[in-house]
């Protein structure tokens, strides 16, 4: 079990915080409501049919924002009574996604409509037992618990730095993977 540190749990000035207060949000992920039944993603691109898909869609990246355009399609089809999703499908379901008004940047993660993540100063960190695959996690977001990380402790290595950011994710082993999206996140800075 990875926990995140505590000190990324609290914020410093709750005053700059009033309605959430010294408390930083954890990251929750959304539970799948089954919404409709495969016939519904059959149906794509019948205009009753993209209608659900993209309501469906607009509604978890609200919640769950941002999020990797994947996992986004992967959740919209669970709702749907879909547990694989094939390739086929999946490029239809990125399109409904991409048509649906959503930001989708570079890295392809999908912003809710309230935030700018130009301006977003947010992150929110999970332990270990959470299901979200560090690779799915913006480097947006990777960037300001780093920023937060280095702040609070200016001389950090680069070493510690990934060590406190990988734990503030749940995460203690550094793959290549996530060593190169830390990386992507550190261009942000």
């Amino acid at each position: 079990m990875v926990r995140p540190d505590p000190g990324v749990l609290t914020r410093a000035d709750a005053s700059a915080t009033p309605t959430i207060g010294s408390g930083r949000l954890e990251f929750e992920p959304w539970a799948v409501v089954p919404v409709g039944d495969v016939s519904v993603l059959d149906d794509l691109p019948k205009k009753v049919a993209k209608e659900k898909v993209r309501a469906v869609a607009t509604e978890i990246a609200e919640f769950e924002g941002p999020i990797h355009i994947d996992r986004l399609a992967q959740l919209t089809a669970a709702s749907f009574g879909v547990q694989r999703l094939w390739p086929a499908r999946e490029k239809k379901m990125t399109y409904q996604i991409r048509q649906a008004g959503l930001l989708v940047d570079d890295d392809k993660f999908v912003w809710p409509t309230d935030l700018d993540p130009n301006r977003w100063g947010e992150f929110r960190p999970n332990d270990s037992t959470v299901g979200r695959p560090f690779m799915e996690i913006s480097p947006v977001e990777i960037a300001n618990a780093m920023r937060l990380l280095k702040n609070g402790t200016p001389s950090i290595s680069s070493v510690d730095l990934d060590a406190a950011t990988l734990q503030t994710f749940g995460r203690k082993r550094k793959t290549k993977q996530f060593a190169a999206h830390l990386d992507q996140a550190r261009t942000l800075l």
